[in-house]
């Protein structure tokens, strides 16, 4: 389809609106293509982690190896996405990225791949992924003009949600037609066609230049930020809580569906797929609601939701009873909650400083790995159904301290 007609349809239907700018149209459809290779890179790397030790510890450890430099680099990514050219530090770290995949593939297809080269490799990719997430969230507010950011923020959750949905069953495929050394020449592949989408951005808007200071004076300028705007500090205290408490039990489903559900691989990725396909519709329904007013409100309800969809999800004896909670989920969490919290501080922060307040946000995703851990134990010394009841309710607890029994967010009309 032309990028013309795909103008034409965005002025037409307000779900699409922020695809009439030319450059979010490349950023947008950049976005496809690394999603996609995101969904496949985790499931290849998995499957090769097994097939090298047959250990689902080292699985676990190959994510934790993962989730640290993601916690560790998160701040750091934010200042340099604040100093640096935004565009340009994205196009280098995917540049990066498919340079490791490619190393990692040659080492299968050579059989000279080890442990430690998964490790290493991992280690590096989370690494990578800290240093590009801010930029890339940042970015997006330098596409549109303002009141069109939650319409793209919402679309771009949307084209990621499609592409994990995709990539895994693409890599599937392939590992089932050549085996993993292909597939990971492919997910190279696609890392290599997105950055020659982001090459087609073209006339970004110009940034006043950053004031000279210290890698610490720029972070406390964008800590000092959030601890001086009421909103941010309440959106970013309710996202860490989200993901911590709310959001771990993906780590380790397939623990809790083996005991719970008395179901394996087959079925877990089932409801993953159940999540996934929830949160492209929450996406959706949220890009077609334009720049509503008390977007507050819908973040709250959407935490509220999840918090007894979860709690519904852990006592769930039936399996496609869970599935369609566990759609919901999906709603509530990827598709209503995280466009909403990176729309309204997108909206609540000065562009300059941009960067380094959504890269303090991206601590959220990044603890989710190590809420993990004491969701784990508490279900190993009591039960899954009470651990993830108990995450859930911490969940609530939270948001209504934070986000009801506060008055920030009630008195916010963004």
């Amino acid at each position: 389809m032309p990028l013309s007609h795909v103008t034409r349809i965005g002025d037409r239907f307000h779900i699409f609106s922020a695809l009439r700018y030319r450059n979010f149209r490349w950023f947008w459809i950049n976005g496809a293509a690394q999603a996609m290779a995101q969904g496949m890179q985790f499931l290849v790397l998995g499957l090769l982690v097994l097939d090298i030790t047959g250990s689902s510890i080292q699985l676990g450890l190959v994510v934790f190896a993962y989730g640290i430099p993601n916690l560790a680099f998160a701040l750091l990514g934010g200042i340099i996405a604040d100093r640096a050219n935004r565009l340009r530090l994205l196009i280098s770290t995917r540049l990066v990225v498919s340079v490791l995949v490619l190393a990692l593939a040659i080492l299968k297809i050579t059989d000279l791949v080890e442990i430690w080269h998964i490790y290493a490799i991992m280690f590096l990719l989370g690494t990578v992924q800290a240093l590009n997430m801010p930029a890339r969230m940042a970015l997006v507010a330098d596409l549109v003009e303002r009141k069109d950011i939650m319409n793209a923020v919402a679309l771009h959750t949307m084209v990621n949600q499609t592409g994990q949905i995709i990539g895994p069953a693409l890599a599937g495929g392939i590992i089932e037609l050549a085996g993993i050394g292909t597939t990971l020449m492919v997910n190279a592949g696609l890392y290599l066609v997105g950055i020659v989408f982001l090459l087609l951005i073209k006339d970004l808007p110009s940034r006043a230049p950053a004031p000279k200071a210290t890698l610490l004076g720029d972070l406390q300028a964008g800590l000092q930020c959030i601890r001086s705007t009421p909103i941010l500090y309440t959106i970013i205290g309710i996202a860490v809580a989200f993901a911590f408490f709310g959001m771990s039990h993906r780590q380790v489903l397939p623990a809790f569906t083996k005991e719970a559900l008395d179901v394996g691989a087959g079925g877990t990725g089932l409801l993953l797929l159940g999540a996934g396909l929830g949160s492209l519709l929450g996406s959706l329904i949220l890009a077609s609601l334009g720049d509503f007013r008390r977007k507050t409100r819908l973040l709250m309800g959407s935490v509220l939701l999840l918090s007894v969809f979860l709690i519904l999800f852990a006592w769930s004896p039936w399996y496609w009873a869970s599935w369609i909670i566990f759609l919901f989920v999906g709603v509530m969490s990827f598709g209503f909650f995280w466009p909403l919290a990176t729309s309204l501080i997108q909206l609540n922060v000065p562009p300059q400083l941009r960067g380094r307040v959504l890269s303090v946000l991206q601590l959220a995703p990044a603890v989710h790995y190590l809420g993990a851990l004491p969701l784990a134990v508490v279900a190993e010394i009591i039960s899954w159904p009470v651990a993830i009841t108990g995450g859930a309710a911490m969940t609530l607890v939270v948001a209504v301290w934070l986000g009801i029994w506060r008055p920030v967010l009630r008195r916010l009309e963004a």
